[in-house]
């Protein structure tokens, strides 16, 4: 092989195949027109949620926190939704992994759901009694998928 021509062929090799150091793209969403509980900007006005934000707004995993209202109490309740992004894999069911939390707008964790296991009981009375429904959603951050 002629190795004058080797520089040439490494170099269209690289440009061709190089190093992908694309870093994945973020998404976030913050809704300070919200009121919760009678509380305008929940995002700044309650501590627990601004502080729960502020731990995880670098994370990796797709998180959307909702806010839900009882249609025969009135009642609100905050609702943290996530799942890891699956990047490549987008197209693959989340169920394989994820968890809800859901929280009185003072913070107090009123039950779980997750992949490994979850309180079927609160899980139906909440989401599959039709007397819940999502007001609006308060905070994301998702991967975005550029092709």
């Amino acid at each position: 092989m002629d190795t004058s021509k080797l520089p040439l062929i490494i170099l269209f090799l690289f440009a061709a195949f190089g190093c992908n150091d694309k870093q994945p793209q973020y998404e976030t969403y913050d809704n300070q027109e919200i009121t919760a509980c009678g509380i305008k900007d929940p995002l700044t006005n309650y501590q627990w949620l601004s502080n729960f934000i502020e731990e995880n707004k670098e994370s990796v995993d797709n998180i959307t926190i909702y806010l839900y209202t009882n249609t025969e109490t009135s009642e609100d309740n905050i609702v943290i939704d996530i799942s890891p992004n699956r990047g490549e894999h987008s197209q693959v069911s989340p169920d394989w992994f994820f968890w809800k939390k859901v929280y009185s707008c003072a913070g107090e964790p009123l039950f779980i759901s997750e992949s490994e296991g979850n309180d079927r009981e609160s899980w139906n009375n909440f989401f599959n009694s039709g007397n819940n429904t999502i007001k609006g959603i308060i905070w994301y951050r998702k991967l975005v998928i550029n092709d």
